[in-house]
């Protein structure tokens, strides 16, 4: 009998990014020698303090990917990219952007967890009925309306080619066009 290899997420994202050996593709964690020289033994402890701040336990696909790139972003700038750029923000990134647009109260039961590096916001909900992960325009987290369902959980995201067109679509269109011509 033949044995199958499981992977953990983080390994399927290096396979997804081809091991970020492509110039244009890399990723990188928290770590920067001048302000966070001790980020390898506090990407932990930072974990603990944004779970403490929310009301629903964070998902462990999440803390299997903050673990690695926490503080830091994934970057995919090649002609057939993956998916968008995407930070994972450290709880002080998370508060100063709850103080800039009231996320907290906006979306009590959800989290921001990242950003395309610019003016759109990754969030992760779980209400009970329309879990996953979202991206809206940071200015538009208010309203529902513009809030797009990407994934229904990180390793889906990471995983799910269909997962990757829909956020591909939304992120280059503002919409699910059904294809993105690739």
């Amino acid at each position: 009998m033949e044995k199958i290899a499981i992977m953990n997420l983080v390994e399927r994202i290096n396979l997804l990014f081809g091991g970020f050996q492509d110039e244009m593709c890399r990723a990188c964690d928290g770590y920067n020698p001048h302000w966070r020289p001790n980020w390898k033994d506090e990407v932990e402890t930072e974990l603990n303090v944004i779970r403490d701040h929310f009301p629903v336990p964070l998902p462990e696909d999440y803390c299997e990917i903050f673990r690695k790139f926490g503080g830091g972003r994934i970057e995919d700038k090649r002609p057939n990219w993956v998916i968008p750029e995407m930070s994972f923000w450290t709880w002080d990134d998370m508060k100063d952007f709850d103080a800039t647009v009231g996320f907290f109260e906006d979306c009590p039961n959800g989290f921001p967890f990242g950003d395309d590096i610019g003016d759109v916001v990754y969030f992760y909900v779980d209400d009970g009925t329309d879990t996953g992960i979202y991206m809206a325009e940071k200015s538009m987290t208010f309203d529902r309306d513009f809030w797009y369902k990407i994934a229904g959980s990180f390793t889906e995201l990471f995983t799910s080619t269909e997962a990757q067109r829909l956020f591909r679509n939304f992120y280059r269109y503002g919409c699910d066009k059904g294809t993105d011509g690739r």
